[in-house]
């Protein structure tokens, strides 16, 4: 221990002695090391250990498919529920959960607080404790007993002041009186961005068979404690077998491919980011590769310019390896201080990939620097120790103290084999840039093919905002289209407004649905299904508001309401799917056995719902067929909750206030929220995919620049090595231009070499990125291309300062150079 403190306190002395390498060296070491840490965080933050719900492992999202529908993982419905409820040997507790905002009124403009209505063992289920008060009994969990709220942390601090004897209160929430049972902790806000909880209290005949295929709840337990996550599933499969075999689904299940499966909650929650974020840890792998490159070029030649130093103190008696291991201590120091930098550089660095998220990525995600992201770092650094002072202390073992007494300072480097290894460094580090550059490049290229994708509608110059309306209230669909066609007409007179109209559920809005239907006079099969589609309810002017384009027949009109001849509009692709060959205007459906026939008037183009490009379905998280739509008219359906567009002629957003003051006009008390223009959705829906172009394009930049760094480091050191060399050759009649040259040649040489590398590389690796890229290929030659183009010249800017300073060699000065 004595002889280890010697080796550290004499590092530490060395490296004071040098504050230029060791500045260089740290800085390096901290980008490399910040850079992973701050992406290791986040994957920590989502994937491994989320804040707020312990042991995540043992959550799961139980979920329902239905294959030859296209519905690959939508919600469940209660007698779903009752097989994972009652399952007490595999599952520990499980909820059901479903939306539902509630309007406080608060001062001159009231609020709509998003709610969650949950069974009583919803907080069991995440093990989530309150701060103050207490959760949910399931005696309230019961019909016409549902008077309870508990809330959320930020609805507690900010509407609340953070009232420490809030419990007890009550509240008048949707005009009806609520009582504050209790509030959570800051570290709990499931589902994300949630205000406030309520008891779901279904009545009992909810959960009848009848109602099986009703899905309407998200559904997650926790497995007990010593269950694997295969016998949840296999539990599930033979659930389902159960409900295929019953009579009562009267073959419905196997027709349509039903069954219930389970998901890993993490997995289900943020499996659309999984990809993304796997991509960016390898390229700050890649970053910190490049660095540990650097350092360990620093230290090589260091070592080469103490050769002497050591071979003295080997002739006097020291050991070889003692030598070695001083060396390593001294790579192990730089480490430690790197990583201590490196973490200031990596809390700073999740500041700005929250700042970079999307909202609906980054809201309500709480990531922090805990222990195991110490442990993580630690690691690293021990890592990058072992990586950059390998090779240094490797050549200190193996010196030869005669050959380096014997030779002069031009020539101390030694063998040719240490010059090739860091050359070898060099050309590495270049070939790694090569890779991230060109991964960057064919991210941006994708995005930039994105923004030209035809979505079915022109989002520009469109504001969109949600209201919910309180069924106390607005308690019959009458009540609920006055209010509607009321605000509607207030919008549409408001200045700056082209047109108005209202829907639900809107596109790129995060909701959908979809439903069977029948066809007048179409027997299905055995074995099929029966038509499927996703169903929109829309008010008159909503095509010509969202801008899209009515092929054949006509759009709604004021007539289609309550009362009037029932009428339907599909898609082209539904069209296509249900009735090929056929013209589909007075063809007759309906979504119910109960409702009447509706025909249909007008056929329109397809509307990209939920994602830019890409299959859209269920496994998106928005449940859609992908098989086509059909649209209602709102004012025949009940609309308690619809989206208000409306479409300007300049920037829409100064247009929230007129969506705000005509709601105002018809109803004081009605709130609305998710205000947002319909670019802004869009680019969300993109969020995954434009965060990681932004972060691969920083991730690239930091390796070029390392990368330059790198190769200038190498080609100074070499002139300065080669001093002598060059002085001779000028004395022997060499001109400047032929110095230039040949120093400029070994770089492009290296260059040459790295591109080639690279591009080896880049071939093989970037393959793994075609699942995220959209109309470029992952092997794009144009982009390949220039970005080896963009690394030669900025590897040749980076020789251009120590090459022309070879140029300014004086040989008389250079002959006794020693």
């Amino acid at each position: 221990m004595t002889t280890l403190l010697q080796d550290l306190r004499y590092a530490i002395r060395m490296l004071l002695k040098n504050p230029g390498f060791a500045l260089v060296a740290v800085l390096t070491l901290a980008l490399g090391i910040g850079a992973n840490t701050a992406i290791f965080s986040v994957v920590n933050a989502l994937l491994l250990h989320p804040s707020g719900i312990p042991h995540p492992e043992r959550l799961a999202a139980i979920r329902v498919r239905y294959e030859k529908l296209n519905l690959k993982s939508i919600v469940i419905s209660a007698p779903d529920y009752t097989f994972v409820r009652d399952n007490k040997q595999t599952f520990a507790a499980s909820a059901i959960e479903t939306q539902a905002n509630f309007n406080y009124a608060t001062g001159s403009w009231p609020l709509l607080l998003r709610g969650a209505k949950v069974s009583s063992q919803w907080f069991d289920v995440f093990e989530a404790k309150p701060l103050l008060g207490r959760v949910f009994t399931p005696e309230e969990d019961q019909p016409n007993a549902d008077r309870e709220v508990v809330l959320a942390y930020n609805t507690w601090k900010s509407i609340f002041g953070g009232d420490a004897n809030i419990v007890g209160r009550s509240v008048q929430l949707n005009q009806q009186q609520y009582k504050i049972v209790g509030v959570m902790g800051p570290d709990f806000e499931w589902p994300s961005q949630t205000d406030l909880w309520a008891p779901l209290g279904l009545k009992p005949n909810a959960f009848v068979m009848d109602n099986i295929f009703n899905e309407s709840y998200f559904a997650v337990a926790r497995l007990q404690p010593n269950v694997k996550f295969s016998r949840a599933a296999a539990f599930l499969k033979i659930a389902s077998q159960q409900v295929i075999d019953d009579p009562r689904a009267k073959g419905y299940p196997k027709a349509s491919g039903w069954s219930m499966f389970a998901v890993p909650f993490t997995e289900f929650v943020y499996g659309d980011v999984r990809t993304p974020l796997f991509v960016l840890l390898g390229a700050v792998s890649f970053v910190l590769l490049i660095a540990c490159s650097n350092v360990a070029g620093l230290l090589l030649a260091r070592a080469s310019a103490r050769a002497r130093e050591f071979s003295i103190r080997t002739a006097l008696g020291g050991s070889p390896w003692r030598l070695a291991r001083q060396m390593f201590t001294e790579s192990v120091a730089l480490a430690f201080v790197g990583m201590a930098l490196g973490l200031v550089v990596a809390s700073q660095a999740i500041r700005a990939l929250l700042w970079l998220a999307p909202e609906n990525l980054s809201s309500g995600i709480n990531i922090h620097v805990d222990l195991y992201v110490l442990l993580f770092t630690a690691l690293l650094a021990g890592a990058s120790a072992i990586i950059f002072g390998a090779a240094p202390a490797w050549q200190i073992a193996f010196i030869d103290p005669q050959q380096n007494l014997k030779q002069g300072r031009g020539t101390a480097e030694g063998s040719g084999g240490r010059h090739r290894f860091r050359s070898a460094l060099v050309v590495a580090e270049l070939s790694l840039a090569l890779v991230l550059l060109a991964s960057a490049g064919v991210f941006l290229k994708s995005l930039s093919k994105l923004k030209d994708v035809d979505v079915g509608f022109r989002p520009h110059g469109l504001m969109t905002a949600a209201l919910a309306l309180p069924e106390r209230q607005y308690d019959t669909p009458a009540k609920q289209i006055a209010f509607l066609n009321s605000t509607l007409e207030q919008l549409a007179n408001a200045p700056g407004i082209e047109s108005a109209a209202a829907g639900v559920p809107l596109p790129f809005s995060g909701f959908g649905g979809s439903a069977s239907f029948d066809i007048e006079g179409r027997l299905s099969p055995p074995g099929d299904p029966g038509p499927h589609g996703d169903i929109r309810a829309i008010s008159p002017r909503y095509f010509e508001t969202m801008g899209i384009r009515v092929i054949r027949g006509r759009a709604f009109t004021d007539q289609d309401r309550l009362g009037g001849q029932p009428v339907a509009i599909v898609d082209e692709n539904l069209a296509r799917e249900y009735w090929p060959n056929q013209d589909v205007i007075g063809k007759r459906m309906r979504n119910g056995n109960d409702v009447p026939w509706k025909t249909i008037v007008g056929v329109v183009a397809p509307v990209r719902h939920s994602q830019v490009v890409g299959e859209e379905s269920s496994a998106e998280g928005v449940e859609g067929s992908g098989k086509g739509v059909y649209y209602f008219p709102l004012y025949q359906e009940n609309s308690a909750a619809a989206f208000l567009i409306a479409r300007t002629s300049g920037d829409p957003a100064p247009s929230a206030g007129a969506i705000r003051e005509a709601v105002h006009q018809v109803d004081p008390g009605q709130p609305v929220s998710d205000l947002k223009t319909m670019d802004q959705r869009v680019v969300m829906s993109m969020g995954p995919r434009r965060s990681a172009v932004a972060l691969l394009s920083v991730f690239a930049a930091m390796a070029l620049t390392l990368a330059a760094v790198g190769l200038f480091g190498l080609i100074r050191f070499n002139v300065t090595q080669r001093t002598q060399e060059i002085g001779v050759r000028m004395a022997l009649g060499a001109s400047r231009r032929d110095v230039l040259r040949m120093v400029l040649g070994e770089s492009l040489r290296l260059a040459v070499l790295g591109v080639i590398g690279g591009l080896i590389a880049a071939f093989a690796l970037t393959r793994v990125l075609a699942s995220l890229l959209y109309g470029v290929s992952a092997t794009d030659p144009l982009t390949f291309a220039g970005m080896a183009l963009l690394l030669t010249l900025v590897a040749m800017l980076a020789s251009w300062v120590p090459a022309h300073r070879a140029t300014r060699v004086d040989p008389l000065v250079a002959l006794r150079y020693e």
